[in-house]
């Protein structure tokens, strides 16, 4: 009996519904190999909804995966697809069949769609299909393209069910005849998106003309950013991202927004850079007044921390904004410090992560001073609303110490302030900051100050 019962398949007895949802979890082609095991197996595969294929370069493996692509839509007949996942390389090699898989899918319903799409020629553009845009089902939608894409929605009824969409742009190849289609091309992407909810943007920006962007999704909830740019010391007349002056359109359900523009770590002196310093500052304050109405806020943005550039750009008052998360990575972040302060009234929680990157130097080649200046009025949020505020990265620099001093000192509403100090401090270290931290005046009898170390 014990031994009939090893041998007894369960696998097998269960639900063709209950196979599929297994099967949907596998790559399609490791999915279709449970056909050798039986017949039933076979007809399972032909009723799975979930799809993940994978064709990479152009040779006579990848010539097979294409056809067995091919094969798997045509065994599904004009059966329900719930999700599809598709990774293509070298995609000049494929456009027919890429634009004729997607379009299937368009037909046979589909609810989310993943597609990776890249390409290494600077003369290819891949066009999304029109129907895509007008696809009445389609609710999630992850986009990752190298190539020139190209778009050309319909002026209305466009993207009717999405809820979701992640787009991620490669900087595309710099061609002059190209990179104008693909620069409106990202303005018409999200033009219109009438129920979306979450939208997240990665970018990998050249100073090149590249991505230009104007949303509409009046019932959006959720906005993440994040593009990497590079800098160019030879070009002047950066454009590789730009916001056009009206690019946000009906913000009003909005409330949490995360933002990062990441640079590469550098020592240079700013002037090299100031032109593209400041186009860039100038389209994050187009973008934060866009979205200035958020409840929740995580900014990360070196390039408007720099002595030449942050008195240069406002910001805008964030009436609503209840959390706050700032990543400083330049010797003079303190200064968007006391900004962020000084516009947020109605804050009460603050998180500040300090990881110096950049250190800026003058024009006569020595580093800019890393003071804390303390505002000319103490702000109106750590007399009132701030409660919380937590500082990740700390040395107990004494311009750090000015810093927890103040906020400490005109904090009138606080209730905890935790400090995570580098792991490399020692116990002696610990200790002195410990005690430092204890004579500080408070303005809130309430508060309690916690040292912790920062765990990597």
């Amino acid at each position: 009996m014990g031994c009939k019962t090893c041998m007894e398949d369960r696998i097998s007895g269960l639900p063709d519904e209950i196979l599929c949802h297994i099967l949907s979890f596998l790559y399609t082609k490791e999915a279709a190999k449970t056909g050798i095991l039986s017949h039933r197996w076979k007809n399972v595969l032909a009723s799975v909804s979930s799809f993940d294929f994978c064709v990479q370069s152009p040779n006579m493996v990848s010539d097979r995966c294409a056809g067995f692509v091919d094969r798997v839509f045509a065994l599904g007949g004009s059966s329900y697809i719930h999700r599809l996942r598709l990774e293509c390389a070298n995609i000049e090699d494929y456009f027919s069949r890429i634009d004729a898989w997607i379009c299937t899918a368009i037909s046979r319903k589909v609810v989310e769609l993943d597609l990776c799409l890249l390409s290494y020629s600077c003369q290819s553009s891949f066009e999304l299909p029109r129907s895509l845009f007008m696809c009445d089902t389609l609710e999630v939608l992850r986009l990752r393209v190298k190539s020139n894409l190209i778009t050309k929605p319909p002026t209305s009824n466009c993207f009717p069910s999405l809820k979701f969409m992640h787009v991620t742009l490669y900087r595309p190849f710099y061609d002059s005849k190209l990179y104008r289609t693909f620069y409106d091309s990202t303005r018409n992407l999200f033009s219109s998106c009438p129920v979306l909810e979450d939208l997240i943007i990665d970018g990998f920006v050249h100073h090149k003309p590249a991505f230009l962007f104007n949303v509409f999704a009046p019932k959006l909830k959720r906005l993440e950013i994040n593009l990497y740019v590079i800098l160019d010391r030879k070009s002047n007349h950066p454009n590789g991202w730009n916001l056009e002056d009206k690019f946000w359109k009906n913000a009003e359900s909005l409330s949490k927004a995360k933002i990062a523009l990441r640079v590469p770590a550098m020592g240079y002196p700013g002037d090299i850079y100031l032109w593209q310093l400041l186009h860039y500052a100038d389209q994050l304050s187009k973008l934060l007044a866009g979205i200035n109405k958020v409840t929740y806020l995580s900014f990360s943005a070196p390039i408007s921390e720099g002595p030449d550039v942050i008195h240069r750009y406002r910001l805008p008052k964030f009436h609503n904004l209840n959390h706050l998360k700032l990543h400083f990575q330049t010797c003079c972040a303190w200064k968007s410090l006391t900004k962020w302060l000084d516009v947020s009234p109605k804050l009460e929680h603050l998180v500040f992560k300090k990881n110096i990157q950049w250190c800026w130097k003058h024009a006569e080649g020595y580093l800019v001073a890393h003071k804390w200046r303390p505002p000319e009025s103490v702000p109106v949020c750590l007399l009132s609303s701030l409660k919380t505020i937590c500082i990740r990265g700390f040395y107990g620099r004494p311009y750090e110490m000015e810093v927890a001093k103040y906020l400490l000192k005109h904090g009138e509403v606080l209730t905890k302030v935790t400090i995570f100090y580098t792991n490399d401090l020692g116990v002696a270290e610990e200790m002195r900051l410990q005690q430092e931290l204890s004579k500080f005046p408070r303005g809130s009898k309430t508060c309690q100050v916690e040292l912790l170390e920062l765990k990597s």
